[in-house]
């Protein structure tokens, strides 16, 4: 038993290891793009895991969504969504919400942890959702129906080579390198890979950094 736990030791720090050698700052922060689809049972897992650790390093995070998943488009340009229709809808919400919150990291955070909450919201949850954030209503239903065209092609751009390399949602990016192994690693131990990272520079003051399990 004890061999065993010693070599599950050493083989998450090998990963951590690898993963916070690659995970560092630039420029003071570190920038992780996050890849999400609405309705999605793996996102909603990480956002579990990413709100913790956001309220205690936001200074250092630089947090971009990217609501568009595993879209794709017909002949028609019509798109299809892995979680129907309803998903489609939901994530031009998301797109439409961040959007109007571009430079209020806090707001978009909360409005994403609300959007992926036990209840799934979608439509009128959606909508409380965005209120939430002091958007207006108004405001939302006119990005939905004019601005909501111009911000697919941006989201189904930055999502190409994440989905070829690291192929699962969500995926998380650090400062634009792509890379599945720390995209897992952050998906599943997201403190530890923040945490190894922020504490190689001194200056962060973070120290005691631990091996989640």
């Amino acid at each position: 038993m004890e061999a065993r736990s010693f070599l599950i030791c050493v083989l998450l720090c090998g990963l951590i290891g690898i993963s916070h050698g690659q995970v560092r700052l630039v420029n003071g922060t570190i920038k992780m793009q996050i890849g999400t689809t609405a309705r999605c049972p793996d996102a909603y897992r990480f956002m579990k895991h990413l709100v913790p650790v956001y309220e205690k390093y936001k200074q250092f995070l630089d947090i971009e969504f990217v609501p568009w998943g595993r879209s794709s488009r017909g002949e028609n340009g019509q798109l299809s969504c892995q979680f129907g229709v309803s998903g489609c809808w939901a994530n031009r919400f998301h797109r439409c919400v961040l959007h109007l919150l571009d430079g209020n990291q806090d707001a978009a955070v909360k409005f994403m942890q609300c959007e992926f909450s036990d209840t799934f919201p979608g439509f009128s949850g959606s909508y409380f959702c965005a209120t939430q954030v002091g958007l207006r209503l108004i405001e939302v239903d006119n990005c939905m129906a004019t601005t909501g065209d111009a911000l697919e092609g941006p989201a189904e751009a930055a999502t190409v080579e994440p989905l070829r390399i690291i192929n699962f949602i969500p995926f998380i990016v650090f400062n634009g390198d792509i890379d599945r192994h720390i995209s897992t690693q952050a998906r599943n131990r997201l403190e530890s890979v923040i945490c190894f990272a922020l504490a190689e520079n001194a200056a962060t003051g973070v120290t005691h950094c631990k091996i989640e399990m």
